[in-house]
């Protein structure tokens, strides 16, 4: 049976309406892997809000070794970042084949269409330049993890 996802208002704590892409009872994993803690921390807790358990590493290495602990639903990874570049923990997620089915959502100041190109041919789900706008981040996690529980669900 496919997962439902139902669409309903909510409200901000400023009173906006925003529209909320609910995934179901599950609590979905989120690796958040960028050097800047501001990213860590704005991200992170707008994430936790929305119902995610996330998880940060700050390099690319701290990254690997999450990936041996736990296998999150979605990666948010920071192309460029000290000693090992992001490419290189995409490189290692597409792969493992333990973690090739991990949603890989490319969130990056490098922002021309080269570098996009790169970043989807290395095997990115989605490419985010920075800056970006928080909400439509958000959104963006939310509907690429529903399309791929839809499409489990499918076949």
């Amino acid at each position: 049976m496919p997962l439902r996802c139902i669409i309903s208002p909510t409200k901000y704590s400023s009173g906006g309406d925003k529209m909320v892409v609910r995934l179901g009872d599950k609590r979905y994993e989120i690796l958040i892997v960028d050097d800047d803690p501001q990213i860590h921390k704005l991200l992170g807790r707008m994430l936790s809000e929305e119902k995610f358990s996330v998880q940060s590493a700050f390099s690319a290495d701290e990254a690997m070794t999450a990936l041996k602990r736990f296998k999150p639903d979605l990666i948010v990874l920071d192309i460029m970042m000290p000693k090992v570049s992001g490419i290189e923990v995409l490189n290692h997620v597409r792969r493992n084949p333990s973690l090739s089915d991990i949603l890989v959502l490319v969130l990056s100041a490098k922002d021309t269409q080269d570098d996009r190109l790169v970043g989807l041919e290395k095997g990115a789900d989605d490419y985010i330049s920075k800056p970006f706008h928080m909400r439509h981040l958000v959104r963006k996690i939310e509907h690429m993890i529903a399309k791929k529980k839809e499409t489990f669900s499918i076949n």
